[in-house]
């Protein structure tokens, strides 16, 4: 099963800006490792809220379409809000 995903990269960082994301339906994100620079990445809430809630997300190789280039990638840590139905980060 191949999940897909799409996102846009992020140029503002901190708290202000993710927070200004989170009220426009986005989800900041960091996309890390493989020998790369850390590239910060906002994706769409809704899409990713309805993808987290199936059990192969977690633990399958997602192909992760940053612009037009599609990347393989690994979730490794997902940060829900304590009460709202709600991901904060990824």
């Amino acid at each position: 099963m191949q999940i897909e995903i799409d996102a846009n990269k992020r140029e503002l960082q901190g708290k202000g800006a993710s927070r200004r994301l989170r009220t426009i339906g986005k989800v900041p994100g960091v996309v890390y490792g493989g020998g790369g620079t850390a590239q910060s990445i906002e994706l769409d809430h809704n899409n990713l809220f309805h993808k987290l809630r199936q059990e192969a997300f977690h633990a399958s190789v997602l192909s992760l379409n940053i612009e037009g280039v599609k990347d393989q990638v690994v979730l490794r840590d997902v940060q829900m809000h304590p009460y709202k139905p709600q991901v904060l980060r990824v």
